[in-house]
C-alpha cells in the first residue's frame, strides 16, 4: 500500500512539474504564431490524445440531446474563448506571473459565491483571500511594472481566471452526469473546429518553427493535456484530495523554480515573497487541515 501511495506522489508531482513548465511552452511557441491558432494546434493534438484514452478505456460515449446545447457553450467559454485569451496574456507577463494569476481560482470562487450566492466568508477564508490578494498584487510587480502592455497581460490574465471559474460552475452539473473522459473529447473537438478559422486569420510563421517549437506545441497536447489528466487521476485515490491540492497549489513556485534552473529567470524578492504568499493563501483556502489525517490515513 505504501508503494502505491509512493508512486501516486509520485505521479502528481509529474503533473505539477509538467503544468509548471506550460507557461514556459506557451511563451516559446508563442513567438512564432498567434494565440489561437496555438490553442486550435494544442487541442487538435489534444483530441486525438483523449480519443485514444477514450477508446482504451471504453468510455460510454452517449450523450443526452437536452445537453448538446451545454456542452457547445461551455466549449466555446472554456476551451475556443478561456485558453487562447490566456495563452496571448502569458506572452505577455512572465510565466511565474501567469502561473499565480491562474492559480488564485479558488479565492475567486470564494468571493463570487460571496457576492452572487450570498455565502458568508469564513474567517480562515477572508484571510486566505487578503493573502492571496497581496501576494498576487506582489508578484505581478504592482511597485515595478513593466509599462502598458505588461499590465494589460495581467489584467487580461486575470479575467481568463475569472472565465475559468465560470466555466467551472457551468461544466460541474455534466461532471456529475458523464465521464470527464467524454466531455473532453467532444469539447476539445467543438473547441478545435470553433478556433480552426485562426489558421488563415491569424499572421502565423510556420515555416520558421524551429524543432524546439515543434517539441513544444507537441508537449502542450500531449503531455500537458492527455498525459498529466491519466496521471492526476491515477494519483487522486492513491494519495487523496488533500495531498494531490497540496501538489497542485505549488504550482507557481514550481514554475518560479523551474524559469531559475532552465532558464534563468531569477524573481525579484519582492516577487517571490507574493509568490509564497499566494501559494500559501489559496493553500488555506482549499485545503481543509483538519481532515487532512484522516484523509492520509484512508488513502495509506
Amino acid at each position: 500500500m505504501q508503494n502505491q501511495k509512493g508512486l501516486g506522489m509520485l505521479a502528481m508531482g509529474a503533473v505539477a512539474v509538467f503544468w509548471g513548465l506550460s507557461f514556459y511552452s506557451i511563451k516559446e511557441v508563442g513567438t512564432t504564431i498567434g494565440p489561437f491558432t496555438l490553442a486550435t494546434a494544442r487541442f487538435a493534438i489534444a483530441s486525438l490524445a483523449f480519443l485514444i484514452i477514450m477508446f482504451l478505456t471504453k468510455q460510454d460515449t452517449k450523450i443526452d440531446r437536452e445537453d448538446y446545447k451545454k456542452i457547445v457553450i461551455n466549449a466555446l467559454i472554456g476551451i475556443a474563448i478561456y485558453y487562447p485569451l490566456s495563452m496571448y496574456a502569458i506572452n505577455l507577463i512572465p510565466a511565474a506571473a501567469g502561473s499565480v494569476l491562474s492559480a488564485i481560482q479558488p479565492i475567486i470562487m470564494i468571493v463570487l459565491e460571496a457576492v452572487v450566492l450570498g455565502i458568508a466568508i469564513t474567517r480562515k477564508n477572508a484571510f486566505a483571500v487578503a493573502l492571496s490578494v497581496v501576494g498576487a498584487l506582489l508578484t505581478v510587480g504592482v511597485i515595478n511594472t513593466e509599462g502598458g502592455e505588461g499590465i494589460f497581460g495581467y489584467v487580461l490574465m486575470f479575467l481568463c481566471t475569472c472565465m475559468w471559474c465560470g466555466y467551472t460552475v457551468l461544466q460541474r452539473p455534466l461532471n456529475e452526469k458523464y465521464s470527464p473522459i467524454t466531455l473532453n473529447v467532444y469539447q476539445f473537438i467543438i473547441g478545435t473546429v470553433i478556433m480552426s478559422p485562426s489558421f488563415f486569420l491569424e499572421n502565423n510563421n510556420w515555416s520558421t518553427m524551429t524543432g524546439v517549437q515543434w517539441f513544444n506545441l507537441v508537449y502542450l497536447g500531449i503531455v500537458c493535456s492527455g498525459l498529466c489528466f491519466v496521471l492526476y487521476n491515477f494519483s487522486l485515490p492513491r494519495i487523496g484530495a488533500t495531498t494531490s491540492s497540496l501538489f497542485l497549489n505549488a504550482g507557481p513556485i514550481i514554475t518560479a523554480i523551474l524559469g531559475v534552473i532552465i532558464y534563468g529567470q531569477f524573481p525579484t524578492l519582492i516577487n517571490g515573497v507574493g509568490i509564497v504568499m499566494t501559494v500559501v493563501g489559496v493553500t488555506i483556502a482549499t485545503v481543509d487541515f483538519k481532515k487532512t489525517e484522516e484523509l492520509e490515513l484512508q488513502t495509506a
